[in-house]
């Protein structure tokens, strides 16, 4: 209180010699509360900095070496997007990045010397996350006939583990004069726990899923399929390689890229909805996944491809990716380990992803524009390729288990359909903002899928949303987010479910066209590289029987940047 009065009569006389000179300071000091006095009466620093009402300390001209090498690693998925003052930012202005000195890394925070943050000024970036998720049936839908609960003993917990490890190389480390370069590779270390991975929960009742249990259940680190192969898609592998040139006066936002590319880290992006666990929280996934599957999340390798972004003045921002078709036809047996290419045209086609995004308040580029964030977005997908029906065989049988046929048919003998689509919508907004704070507040977001294709695939449609609190009581960096996530299964699983064996061979079997899934979760940030996420997920309709009853999990997931 002392200081404010002494700063307040301070420009109180300086006022008196320079009225309007004093106007201006006295505003800049009240905009930006974190800005010292020497900054306040300092002209030449002021004009540096942009006024805004939050009180941040936020620069005009931005220099890399200047910025906090932290990235999102409590939402696994965006591992690449860098850390701001508010965590549920996605499309960020380059000056509200974390400045240097909130590097705050678990290597850095136990570093007694500066040699990691020379090497990162000299243009080189080392850094990873590890994450635990572990979750545990506190009601299973398990049968008692063994048909329906599946080969092997039910597990009622399971855990996914993964180590990632990053590199990135700015062209920095060549030229300072050279802007806007950078490779990047990285990589993965997964492991499942008692026979998982995640979510490989309750009754196998999908013949076209891999042995899957769900047909949106997967978590995004996911680390295998089903319990027969899954220790065969495990232990360390490439994830990403690629090169990338940003240009443009904000830099990172404009660019073209060639290599290997995850494209959720980069599309679709929401940090918000990527707080969730379940893959339907995190649609649409990659028509490429396996010809069987027809679309899902990506295994931990990605696609070889030239992706493209380009910013459209302070509110447009689009973007377009060209990728193999299948980055691992076999569904993570063949390609494991990251290193294979699939570049059969004729067989295995290509995807394309395109996106266009339109984003106001601080998701803008407008540097006078303070209102709560927003963005609305369209996207959409196209596969060249084939996919097998989830139907037919070749000969118009139904190719799973029936009464007819109990054996089935292989995947070799299912009917190759050529072409796949789909389209997403989504929208974001901080709808509710407290009073002097930029991060603090109540953010809400809706998502939707549709694809016209009733043979291909199994979820083709979905309805998503929820809410975000960021900033609980004196916790100024902790979430607290609901979701709820509503998939429509097509008209082709819908026939297969009600005319397999397993339905048609148990009494009162009973198929919905849905699957749903609740999940309510709090995001704890215990230190600034240590985030701890206790939730619960209750599952409806699982593998879309209403007749065994629904699944309550509850699990924790564990974040450790480095």
């Amino acid at each position: 209180m002392k200081l404010k009065t002494i700063c307040l009569t301070f420009l109180s006389i300086f006022a008196l010699i320079s009225p309007l000179k004093a106007e201006v300071e006295e505003k800049k000091f009240f905009l930006n509360e974190k800005v010292t006095l020497k900054e306040t009466i300092d002209e030449k620093k002021n004009e540096e900095l942009i006024a805004n009402p939050f009180g941040l300390k936020l620069y005009k001209k931005i220099d890399p070496k200047n910025l906090s090498q932290k990235k999102h690693c409590d939402v696994l998925r965006h591992l690449k997007v860098p850390a701001t003052p508010r965590r549920l930012d996605t499309y960020m202005r380059p000056e509200f990045i974390l400045a240097r000195k909130n590097n705050d890394q678990l290597l850095s925070a136990i570093s007694n010397n500066d040699s990691r943050q020379k090497v990162y000024e000299s243009g080189i970036d080392l850094y990873g996350c590890y994450a635990l998720d572990y979750a545990a049936d506190l009601d299973s839908n398990l049968s008692s006939d063994e048909r329906i609960a599946g080969e092997g003993p039910h597990q009622y917990w399971q855990a996914n583990s993964q180590l990632i490890l990053g590199l990135d190389i700015f062209s920095r480390f060549v030229s300072d004069d050279w802007m806007g370069g950078q490779l990047h590779f990285s990589f993965t270390w997964p492991e499942a726990l008692n026979s998982g991975p995640l979510y490989s929960y309750g009754n196998t009742l999908n013949p076209a899923g891999l042995g899957t249990r769900q047909y949106h259940g997967y978590f995004y680190t996911d680390v295998g399929r089903s319990r027969d192969v899954n220790t065969d898609m495990q232990g360390p592998r490439v994830f990403e390689y690629w090169f990338q040139q940003g240009w443009g006066k904000n830099n990172g936002l404009n660019y073209w890229r060639i290599g290997a590319t995850n494209p959720w880290i980069t599309f679709n992006k929401s940090i918000v909805s990527g707080l969730h666990g379940f893959w339907a929280f995190n649609e649409p996934g990659i028509i490429g996944t396996t010809p069987s599957t027809a679309n899902g999340p990506l295994i931990t390798t990605a696609p070889m491809g030239i992706s493209l972004a380009r910013e459209v003045g302070n509110n447009l921002h689009l973007k377009g990716m060209i990728m193999n078709g299948y980055y691992d036809p076999s569904g993570g047996l063949d390609n494991k380990r990251g290193l294979e290419q699939y570049w059969d045209l004729d067989e295995y086609g290509l995807e394309i992803i395109y996106e266009a995004t339109y984003r106001g308040g601080t998701y803008s580029q407008d540097k006078t524009n303070f209102e709560k964030p927003w963005f609305v977005r369209l996207g959409g997908q196209l596969h060249t390729g084939h996919s097998l029906s989830n139907t037919f065989t070749n000969d118009g049988e139904y190719f799973f288990p029936t009464a007819e046929n109990p054996e089935g048919y292989s995947n070799d003998e299912r009917e190759k359909l050529w072409g796949n689509s789909q389209y997403y919508f989504m929208a974001e907004k901080m709808i509710y903002r407290e009073a002097g704070s930029y991060n603090r507040g109540l953010t809400s977001w809706f998502k939707a899928k549709y694809s016209p294709w009733e043979r291909r695939g199994s979820t083709t449609k979905g309805l998503y949303g929820g809410l975000a609190y960021e900033g609980i009581g004196k916790r100024d960096k902790d979430i607290l987010y609901l979701g709820y996530a509503h998939m429509l299964v097509n008209e082709g699983v819908l026939e297969r479910s009600r005319n397999q064996s397993l339905c048609t061979e148990v009494d009162g079997c009973e198929v919905s066209d849905f699957q749903g899934a609740w999940e309510i979760g709090y995001n704890a940030q215990i230190k600034p590289y240590l985030f701890i996420t206790p939730k619960i997920y209750y599952v409806v309709n699982p593998n879309v029987r209403k007749d065994l009853g629904n699944i309550l999990t509850a699990g924790v997931e564990f974040r450790l940047s480095y």
